[in-house]
């Protein structure tokens, strides 16, 4: 679709531009405040370069980077506020302790010096783009296609009571999926209509959706939990209609964008703040750590080269978030041609694995390159183990719910490979995948915390195989 929606990366040059200003107005404001003419100092370059650095990463952070149009004044001015407390109060302390001086009340006076001219600016450009999205939407140059699933009463509902609200969501409602074959339900012509749930997936991709509203009744919990099991690895955002004791246990989620109360389905699973944290750590430790085991690297590599013929990394194509696919490194623990007979999983006394690709396999080195996977965004630190769509296909036919496990990042190590380990059959895969869908349920940052600090525990021991 050919819509001038406003990326994100206009947000992020406002800021830059945003910053650069008020870290020069700050340096002015500090000649007036200390007596003294405006000059640039030898670390200004320098100084600025880090500025706008520490402003991003801590937007970034707070999610101020995501979903233009689906922010609310109210929250981006709170959102801002808060970030801009805690970048100044940051700063005013690092002045504090680097210079410290017997009447800190200049350094109170700097800080004000900042942050009134931080949050105003940000605040303006922020305010700013949301008229212009505001604007985009009202006047539908800007829209998101809705499907609607449910009976043909419930769904009816819904849309007379959508169409009632007054509130310009940019939400438009463009195909209607017909869980119980009723016809009866009167809807306007523009509007798709499908009927077997099988089309699911087709019609996400034909006619471009990006919100699913589900209207099934909560009695038909089994034809709820199939629709969920097939939208578990689409790139979609899910809606659920609440009841009415749904909206007195308090999980209708208070910031719908549609103007109606509708339980939001986390496909994210974490907050956007928690999920930058963790994506930000995900990029530090896999750098950190590429960087400090750079010896023991090439010196797997080496080993990896000699032991026996072939490359030195295995590449594999593996299924991703979203059920995307993607390309797995790892050190060659076998002999080349493998699997010349077709997919085959391996076990502990597996021919085929090299002396060396035992001991790597032993201390979890065979698994290294996968760093570059977690740099690259395709994989987490943690996360369910990626397995190839071969195995993938078998496991679903017998267990839906797998599905479940796209719904975050794969990972070099995972809450079922701390319990359970390495799957070597079809069988095995389904005895673990408890351990990852209760990870996949419960994720956070302190379980993150937990199960790589038991992956480390099992790697010292050399429990790996």
């Amino acid at each position: 679709m050919n819509q001038p929606r406003i990326h994100i990366s206009w947000y992020i040059v406002a800021d830059i531009v945003g910053c650069l200003f008020t870290w020069w107005l700050f340096y002015f404001l500090r000649t007036i405040i200390y007596h003294y003419e405006l000059s640039i100092p030898p670390g200004f370059y320098v100084g600025a370069f880090v500025y706008v650095s520490g402003w991003l990463s801590l937007h970034l952070l707070s999610g101020a980077y995501e979903g233009i149009y689906q922010k609310t004044k109210i929250t981006e001015f709170i959102r801002t506020l808060l970030v801009c407390l805690i970048g100044c109060l940051f700063l005013l302390f690092f002045f504090i302790l680097k210079n410290p001086q017997s009447n800190n009340s200049r350094y109170y006076e700097e800080f004000f010096a900042l942050l009134v001219p931080v949050f105003i600016v940000t605040i303006f450009t922020r305010f700013a783009f949301l008229n212009i999205a505001a604007g985009q939407l009202e006047k539908r140059k800007v829209f998101f296609n809705v499907l609607l699933i449910g009976s043909g009463k419930t769904a009816g509902s819904f849309f007379e009571a959508f169409i009632k609200t007054n509130k310009i969501s940019g939400f438009y409602i463009s195909s209607f999926l017909n869980t119980n074959g009723n016809n009866g339900v009167q809807l306007p012509a523009s509007v798709k209509k499908y009927r077997e749930l099988e089309q699911l997936s087709a019609i996400i991709s034909s006619d471009h959706i990006e919100e699913v509203i589900i209207t099934v009744d909560k009695t038909e919990r089994a034809l709820l939990t199939r629709i969920l099991q097939q939208l578990s690895d689409k790139d979609v955002n899910i809606k659920i209609t609440p009841d009415a004791v749904d909206i007195i246990s308090g999980a209708v989620q208070t910031s719908d964008v549609m103007g109606m109360p509708l339980i939001d389905v986390h496909t994210g699973l974490l907050p956007s703040w928690q999920k930058n944290i963790k994506r930000f750590v995900d990029l530090f430790i896999a750098i950190l750590a590429a960087v400090l085991l750079s010896p023991l690297l090439i010196y797997a590599a080496l080993r990896t080269r000699f032991s026996s013929a072939g490359p030195i990394f295995y590449k594999q194509e593996r299924v991703g978030y979203k059920g995307k696919p993607f390309i797995i490194y790892k050190f060659r623990s076998m002999v080349q041609h493998a699997e010349q007979n077709g997919p085959m999983l391996s076990s502990e006394e597996d021919a085929r694995i090299t002396g060396w690709g035992k001991v790597m396999r032993k201390w979890r080195l065979d698994e290294l390159p996968q760093l570059w996977n977690i740099i690259k965004g395709e994989m987490s630190l943690v996360g369910p183990r990626p397995e190839r769509r071969y195995y993938v296909a078998q496991i679903v036919q017998q267990h839906s719910e797998y599905n479940y496990l796209f719904k975050v990042k794969p990972g070099l190590t995972s809450w079922g490979m701390v319990k359970f380990g390495y799957a070597s059959s079809v069988e095995e895969m389904i005895q673990r995948m408890p351990f990852d869908l209760m990870y996949v349920e419960n994720v956070s940052l302190l379980l993150d915390l937990r199960i790589m600090i038991l992956t480390l525990a099992t790697i010292l021991k050399g429990k790996g195989k």
